[in-house]
């Protein structure tokens, strides 16, 4: 009889991936990269038209920059004119374009990629690494998301994992899975917060933890705060000093920026162990034929007066948190630390101060996700399998014509569950069909939330009982009632709605609309709008 096929658990992760398998009811992390623990989450396609995958594709980042990604987390499961995106596109200097369904995709040689493809290839690196060290086939997985993803988000991992030929099993929110790793089969009664400040995002969740029943009570986040936006302060730094001393802009070079981008990740990492670091690159730029080298030195006192404000946006968040729910800070008992950004000093110290004590030491911040997913994956179907009790992140509702939103699951519900309504008669009285443009997000204006897809019916289903469905991975299913039974819908994802559009329209400043805006001159504008400008390109 043949041997069942292992079960591995994947951190799919902005900056780096991990997978996890468990032997023995032990996990342990997989080596996935050149001997290391981690796989970078970067793809790329080469100079000679070859598609490359982790270390391998960060190592061409300085040379090949148009055609490297990475950070593509953050757009994964996104419209590619939602506010988010546009946002999001100064920070990459790749081509983010629109894919099929009005999704954002990439541009590679002249090729329009999916995220989903983009994610699928690390995943399928992940795997073919994972079986030749494990020894055997690796059909099924269980795949950690960040707790703030939104249904598109978590749909577009799950189908990434399908695309690497994974049977994914169950889709797991970070922060749990790190509590799993803390607290599996150790028979604690606590109440612990997780602190996740990972690559791209950052993610606070509260949970119960009674034996192996892991209840999640709250959880918040936000999609545009993590170790990358340390790093853009670094960036920012460098660029101003270098400009003070020789009056050059090195945001127009980009293979400059590509090593300032490189050294920049690396000495903020260095800070973490010692309190000065001076970021050194021969050769940055030439001036009449000499050679300029880049010499600036970086304490961490300097760090922390840069990056001061994103550790204190993440304390807003975990208050926020907290008072959702009505949970006092004294009420924690344990921190937990997820991400690489949470080792530095000065998260660590505001934690002491902002709780009254010291983080967890004994969970590894880079490695808990990967093995409380692997934990979670063995016990799927044991009879002493664990309980996760999990919570929604973000509210779901649907667009009114006034363009905001009427919630239907509210934020922090208990999943899973079903909240069901009545059918609205269609908005303009002559359609033949009712269409609601489903929403997720926490505000009550539909331009600032994540279109997930339209319910369409026939104008005749009016008064009919709908269902909101969350399953136990937080993933929508909408139900119309048809006779005596209820008949699952699809959404309908291929257009931007008018009304979202109108929105949108309606946000942007006047002057913007149907006009371009001159460019800040690198002189007489920020350095920060110089490094905007360069990763448009």
């Amino acid at each position: 009889m043949a041997d069942k096929p292992r079960i591995i658990g994947i951190d799919l992760g902005t900056t780096n991936t991990l997978v996890a398998s468990v032997r023995n009811r032990i996990p342990k992390i997989v080596p996935t990269d050149r001997g290391n623990l981690i796989l970078p989450s970067v793809v790329a396609l080469s100079s000679k038209g070859d598609m490359l995958v982790g270390g391998i594709a960060k190592d061409q980042m300085v040379t090949n920059p148009k055609n490297t990604l990475y950070g593509t987390k953050r757009l994964i499961g996104r419209k590619y004119h939602s506010k988010a995106v546009e946002e999001l596109k100064s920070y990459f200097h790749y081509d983010i374009v629109e894919g099929a369904d009005g999704d954002a995709a990439v541009a590679l040689g002249g090729k329009t990629y999916s995220l989903q493809h983009v994610a699928g290839l690390i995943l399928g690196q992940v795997k073919t690494i994972a079986e030749q060290f494990l020894g055997g086939p690796i059909a099924e997985a269980v795949i950690s998301v960040p707790a703030y993803y939104n249904d598109n988000q978590r749909n577009a991992v799950k189908e990434a994992g399908r695309l690497a030929g994974f049977d994914v099993k169950r889709i797991v929110n970070e922060p749990t899975a790190a509590a799993l790793a803390y607290g599996f089969n150790r028979g604690l009664d606590q109440k612990i917060l997780v602190y996740d400040l990972g690559g791209g995002t950052f993610d606070v969740s509260v949970l119960q933890l009674t034996g192996n029943v892991f209840e999640v009570l709250a959880t918040g986040g936000d999609t545009f705060l993590g170790g990358v936006d340390f790093d853009n302060r670094v960036i920012d730094y460098v660029l101003q000093k270098f400009h003070e001393a020789h009056g050059i802009d090195l945001a127009q070079s980009p293979i400059a920026m590509q090593r300032i981008k490189n050294a920049a990740e690396a000495a903020k990492i260095d800070l973490t162990l010692r309190l000065n670091v001076v970021i050194d690159l021969p050769y940055i730029e030439e001036r009449k034929g000499k050679p300029i080298d880049l010499r600036i030195p970086l304490t961490r006192d300097v760090l922390n007066a840069l990056t001061g404000d994103l550790v204190a946006r993440t304390f807003e968040m975990c208050d926020r948190v907290l008072e959702e729910k009505g949970i006092k800070r004294t009420e924690i008992d344990e921190i937990i630390l997820v991400g690489g950004q949470s080792r530095m000093p000065l998260v660590q110290q505001k934690i002491q101060e902002h709780f009254g004590k010291p983080p967890r030491k004994g969970v590894h911040p880079d490695e808990c996700v990967a093995l409380g997913a692997a934990l979670l994956a063995d016990s799927l179907g044991s009879l002493d399998s664990v309980t996760l009790l999990d919570a929604l992140s973000m509210p779901i509702g649907y667009g009114l014509p006034n363009l905001r939103v009427r919630r239907i699951i509210e934020k922090n519900s208990a999943i899973p569950l079903v909240r069901s309504f009545r059918l609205p008669a269609p908005k303009d009285p002559s359609s033949q069909f009712i269409e609601l443009d489903i929403y997720q997000g926490d505000s009550d204006l539909i331009v600032d939330n994540e279109y997930l897809g339209t319910v369409r019916v026939p104008a005749s289903a009016a008064g009919r009982k709908i269902d909101f469905k969350l399953t136990e991975e937080c993933l929508l299913q909408v139900m119309v009632e048809e006779g005596s039974a209820m008949k699952r819908l699809e959404l309908a994802t291929r257009d931007t709605p008018a009304d979202l559009k109108r929105a949108i329209a309606e946000s942007m400043p006047k002057e913007e609309v149907g006009q371009p805006q001159p460019q800040q001159a690198a002189e007489g504008g920020s350095l920060l709008s110089s490094i905007k400008a360069f990763w448009k390109r």
